[in-house]
């Protein structure tokens, strides 16, 4: 039977609202959304442009990508178990310790396991918030053991027999499957079986103590600060619904944004040179096959993942000069090839051969941002 003390303690302490869990599991939704529009959050070209942990650029100075990553999923499936762990657990700390103190602890073992996959996991790309979840499963159990005098029998135990075979599970899991970064899983956990061996719980009927306040604030305005660094230095593709296909594609292993981009640019151009190998053939050519490829072209043009705004002008001067070729074609169909048709061809010809030197001009200037190196063509 539960005492009136441990009744007391319990309605205190439930009664709080989990308002920064909410807030946290939001962010993830949000930001795992933009990056969708960006293109899929699996492409790794996204994954660096909005703050993915990658060794190099926290070398060159980029310190905010300690920070973002806390923030960023990889797939569906990844920011699914995270934000249902987040769900479960985030309440029950935020809880028994508070808004304030939550923060501290969340932010605190995110950047934790960030810093141990940076030390450990040296090459590739991390992100998740795996590391902070792991560290929320470490302030539950340090409660469990340096409060058991001062909290509910029945919860105690509860605490630690429910989340000590959680943290054995998910670390054999770890281990066993290669891609999961388990170096921040550790990391995470230690952080927060530190904290909480030095940071009190929230005591009901008491009020949060103006250092943790101070600390709260500090943290949100550094992951604001971290978000606009990557805001600042973005260099990604912009976000289009057009994109949005595109990222959830990647959930079942279909090409990249910038692969998709390439071939998109790369089609336009078989199918242009098609057409205009046809036209010098004959006097009274065969349009029909050419057509079809041309309308293929367009259509696939129109579902071009976006780049840059300097990279999607020239998917919109492709479009336009693909259309106006479809035109030509439908008109010689129809009517024959009259002088009209040929001045026409003409005037294509020389749009394609101006956009193919503006678009090898873009990657000999920024082609190495995307990977993407050519010698005669923008293959």
């Amino acid at each position: 039977m539960i005492s009136e003390t441990d009744l007391d303690f319990l309605q205190a302490v439930w009664n709080r609202r989990p308002v920064f869990t909410y807030v946290f599991f939001g962010a993830n939704i949000a930001i795992f959304v933009l990056m969708t529009l960006a293109g899929g959050t699996t492409d790794n070209e996204i994954l660096v442009a909005f703050g993915a942990k990658t060794n190099s650029l926290i070398n060159q100075g980029q310190y905010w990508r300690f920070v973002t990553p806390v923030f960023i999923h990889i797939g569906l499936l990844h920011l699914f178990f995270n934000s249902y762990a987040l769900w479960i657990v985030g309440p029950q700390v935020e809880k028994l310790y508070g808004g304030a103190r939550f923060v501290l602890l969340y932010v605190v073992t995110g950047i934790g396991g960030v810093v141990g996959s940076y030390f450990y996991r040296l090459e590739g790309i991390s992100a998740g918030a795996s590391g902070a979840i792991f560290g929320l499963f470490g302030v539950l159990f340090v409660f469990g053991l340096r409060y058991r005098q001062n909290v509910p029998p029945f919860f105690r135990q509860a605490v630690i027999k429910g989340v000590l075979p959680t943290i054995l599970i998910n670390l054999v899991i770890g281990f066993s499957i290669p891609q999961i970064d388990n170096s921040a899983h550790i990391a995470g956990l230690l952080s927060g079986m530190a904290l909480a061996a030095v940071v009190p719980f929230e005591r009901p009927y008491t009020s949060t103590p103006a250092v943790f306040t101070l600390l709260q604030a500090i943290l949100l305005t550094a992951v604001a600060g971290s978000f606009f660094q990557v805001v600042r230095h973005y260099d990604g593709p912009g976000l289009s619904f057009q994109n949005v296909f595109s990222g959830w594609s990647g959930l079942i292993g279909k090409q990249s944004t910038i692969q998709n981009y390439l071939d998109a640019l790369n089609h336009a151009d078989d199918a242009f040179a098609d057409s205009e190998k046809v036209l010098e053939s004959s006097r009274n050519p065969d349009v029909s096959r050419v057509i079809t490829r041309i309308g293929k072209s367009i259509d696939e043009l129109k579902r071009t993942p976006s780049l840059s705004a300097r990279a999607d002008g020239f998917v919109s001067q492709l479009l336009k000069l693909m259309q106006d070729q479809y035109d030509l074609m439908k008109d010689i169909e129809r009517n024959g090839m009259g002088m009209t048709e040929v001045r026409r061809a003409r005037d294509n010809v020389d749009k394609h051969r101006e956009i193919e030197a503006e678009i090898r001009v873009w990657v000999q200037e920024e082609g190495e941002r995307y990977g993407i190196r050519t010698k005669a063509s923008y293959r």
